[in-house]
């Protein structure tokens, strides 16, 4: 995992709390964040 950037990690990355579909949201609005940082991120 030495590939992960501070980036990766200051995003609140999803934890189970018991219900798969809350979980399987959490991650999903995740790699949106995640997705839409990098296009932010990559500067025209």
């Amino acid at each position: 995992m030495s590939g992960e950037t501070d980036d990766t990690k200051s995003l609140d990355r999803p934890t189970f709390r018991g219900c798969v579909f809350c979980y399987s949201a959490e991650w999903a609005y995740y790699g949106v964040k995640k997705a839409a940082r990098s296009v932010s991120g990559s500067g025209t």
